[in-house]
């Protein structure tokens, strides 16, 4: 008996990938992806400026220092800690609901790289997982060798030793080809890998030519191709990835070029050179990293990016004590005692202390115990952010008020400060001296029992708070100020209407002595308002803003089947609103009226029409402005009437 044996191979189509389209990258269906990436920095990689560590520390460099303190035993406890606190499931599905669509993930050669000819799985069970957590929310997973063997730069970042030997060692080549052939082996079938970054950032040394450069992608390429021709290559230039000489034209019929942006202006000259080379070419182009500077300049950087249709990908998820990131890690409570011992030698901890540290920093790792900067996400992904203010935390009177925590929106919406973003690295300047709490122009620092304060104020700035009013009345404002030697000018303006001009505030003697400044009598009626402190004349300090409820006034009398409303703002010059309300069978009539009785305005409401606000401008029934002065409203129908008082200054 003659027994068949049918084998049934699956072969998944190449345009099931992600993959180049003409000057786009597309999925299987020919929808535009890897649009909005976030890259996963610190996690597999880390980087001595995200964790705080002396002289930008390398990784290798990093863990020589950590088991000079606890030895290796305890080092390889506190790593496995750190990666698996660092990035997990529920971090990957926020970010999906942020709105990401990718991941960049930073990997070391070292987690692939086979010893006595075996590979070391651990690189392959981190990506496994982290593929199966994007493709569970619809992500996909950009694989980016951000530590090629050798180093393919002379920086810490590439964990070289300060000499890029990538390009000057040909078995650093083979290395590197070698495990790029493994990765594209065990992934040429998956379709959630949205492709493979090949050398993060490579800086060429002197001597090593552009054709060298190309021959070392040409190589890599090919190993890739002899085993995979799904996946999308992406090419970085020179130079951190912003020179692509000798790199043109295509090599490959599925690559993009991918470049970086950081320390630029965000306008097209700032990208000129790859929008020409993917409209020469007819090839994508993908922005691989950025940030690092101010959420105004965040936004900016995105609207460039979205309207030139070029995807992006941010730099990073978190790091310590950081406001350019979502997440800041708290920093341990002995930590400076251990970065002292690492720079200067001294006072070494012993390693039950060093250990402590180490392990409460892999917990505070965790994202339940980051601090959240909601402000970074918006700047990314609100469409209003460049258009109107939202609240950055919710803001109730009576109560206090903490002057930091201004609204979330764009320079010029929630707040206005003369330096708010940094465009030239060689002439840097800090948008928040204070580097604390949020990442804006605002100069935010910590007072010593830990609470933000805006400082480093200057003239004609203004910071404002979207705010709810539980009551209505007359209220009084405790505004906290300091300042070492001079008087501060501030303004207080509610829904757009003065308040109170202070032309003088108090003189403490130093930037934490803190005195309360009484502002008296501001009407404020119950419900949404915004304020806005104005800072004329700088110098000052500013901690909190203490609401007191003096008299409590809905402003709302009643008659017979209707109500008439204080109006507000009141006194008024720019508008102000009349809150009525009828069910009244008839309509209600709404005048306002001179101090002689003559109406100069009336107002029709239809009967049983509920809660109606009336806006009026100051302008008569012949449609010129009346002249200042108090003036009456009177709700009335033929049986009952209410009258209230209001003052107009134009």
């Amino acid at each position: 008996m003659i027994i068949f044996l049918l084998m049934v191979i699956i072969v998944i189509p190449v345009h099931a990938f992600v993959h180049a389209s003409g000057q786009n990258i597309v999925d299987a269906d020919g929808i535009q992806v890897l649009r909005k990436g976030m890259g996963l920095g610190g996690w597999l990689v880390p980087e001595g400026y995200m964790l705080h560590t002396p002289g930008m520390g390398s990784p290798t460099s990093i863990r020589a220092q950590i088991v000079d303190v606890v030895g290796e035993s305890v080092a390889d406890e506190f790593y496995a800690a750190y990666h698996a606190n660092y990035v997990t499931r529920a971090d990957i599905a926020e970010l999906a609901e942020w709105g990401f669509d990718h991941v960049r993930m930073p990997f070391h050669y070292n987690m692939f790289s086979p010893y006595r000819g075996v590979w070391n799985e651990w690189g392959f069970e981190v990506t496994d997982s982290l593929v199966a957590w994007c493709s569970a929310v619809g992500m996909h997973v950009v694989l980016d060798m951000h530590c090629a063997p050798g180093g393919q730069n002379g920086g810490p970042i590439s964990d070289s030793d300060g000499t890029a030997r990538l390009w000057l060692a040909d078995t650093n080549k083979t290395h590197t080809m070698m495990i790029w052939e493994a990765i594209a082996t065990r992934y040429a079938d998956e379709p959630w890998i949205g492709g493979y970054d090949l050398l993060n950032e490579p800086v060429l040394p002197d001597g090593v030519t552009s054709q060298a450069f190309k021959n070392l992608y040409l190589d890599i390429a090919t190993v890739i191709r002899a085993v995979d021709n799904n996946h999308i290559l992406f090419i970085e230039g020179n130079w951190y990835a912003t020179d692509f000489t000798g790199l043109t034209p295509p090599f490959d019929d599925n690559m993009a070029y991918s470049f970086h942006k950081y320390w630029s202006t965000n306008n097209l000259g700032s990208i000129a050179s790859y929008l020409s080379m993917r409209n020469n070419f007819n090839v994508p182009l993908w922005m691989s990293e950025t940030g690092e500077n101010s959420n105004p300049w965040f936004h900016e950087a995105v609207e460039l990016f979205e309207a030139t249709n070029v995807g992006w990908c941010w730099w990073t998820t978190k790091k310590i004590d950081t406001i350019t990131s979502p997440y800041s890690i708290p920093r341990p409570a002995a930590y400076d005692q251990l970065i002292s011992y690492w720079d200067t030698g001294q006072n070494k901890p012993s390693a039950s202390v060093a250990e402590a540290i180490l392990m409460e920093l892999a917990e505070n790792i965790r994202t339940e115990h980051c601090s959240f900067r909601p402000g970074v996400v918006a700047s990314l992904f609100d469409p209003d952010y460049g258009i109107q203010s939202k609240p950055f935390k919710t803001l109730k009177i009576p109560g206090t008020i903490l002057c930091a925590d201004y609204d979330i929106g764009n320079q010029g919406i929630a707040y206005s400060d003369l330096v708010y973003q940094t465009v030239h690295w060689d002439d840097y300047t800090a948008w928040n001296n204070g580097y604390q709490y949020r990442n804006d122009g605002v100069d935010i620092e910590l007072d010593p029992q830990g609470t933000p304060i805006v400082g480093w104020t200057s003239d004609g700035e203004w910071l404002r708070y979207s705010f709810s009013a539980e009551e209505g009345g007359s209220y009084s404002l405790g505004l906290e100020v300091a300042s070492l030697t001079s008087s501060g000018y501030v303004r207080l303006y509610i829904d757009g209407e003065l308040i109170r001009s202070i032309t003088e505030t108090p003189i403490t003697g130093g930037w934490q002595n803190w005195s309360i400044l009484l502002v008296e009598d501001i009407p404020i009626s119950i419900g949404s308002h915004k304020l806005t402190l104005e800072i004329l004349q700088a110098g000052i300090n500013l901690r909190t803003m203490e609401f007191s409820l003096d008299s409590s006034d809905t402003g709302i009398e009643t008659a017979n089947n209707f109500s008439l409303g204080q109006n507000y703002p009141n006194p008024f010059n720019g508008g102000t609103k009349i809150q009525v309300s009828t069910l009244t069978d008839e309509p209600l009539t709404i005048e306002i009226l001179d101090l002689s009785g003559s109406i100069v305005k009336t107002f029709t409401v239809d009967k049983q029409s509920g809660v109606k606000y009336l806006d009026w401008s100051g302008i008569d029934v012949d449609g010129k402005f009346v002249p200042a002065g108090a003036y009456l409203y009177r709700a009335r129908t033929s049986n009952d009437q209410l009258v209230k008082k209001m003052i107009f200054l134009p």
